[in-house]
C-alpha cells in the first residue's frame, strides 16, 4: 500500500511512519482489525498405537 497523509477510516492527518506506510491511524487500526485466531491444536495421541509405544511408530507427518 503506498503511503498515504490521511486515514483511510476517519480522514485524519497521519504523522506516524508505521500509520502513514499501514494507512490508518492507531485507533482506526484497532477498531478495524480483524482479531487473529489461535491457531489449531494438534489433537492428543495416545500412549500405544497397533500395541507399540507412540516412539516406535514412524509417521511420514513427523
Amino acid at each position: 500500500m503506498a503511503e498515504s497523509p490521511r486515514c483511510a477510516v476517519c480522514g485524519r492527518a497521519l504523522r506516524d511512519p508505521a500509520s502513514r506506510a499501514r494507512g490508518t491511524g492507531p485507533v482506526c487500526d484497532r477498531k478495524t482489525r480483524i482479531p487473529r485466531l489461535p491457531a489449531p491444536r494438534r489433537p492428543a495421541l495416545p500412549p500405544y498405537v497397533d500395541g507399540r509405544p507412540i516412539d516406535d511408530v514412524t509417521s511420514p507427518l513427523f
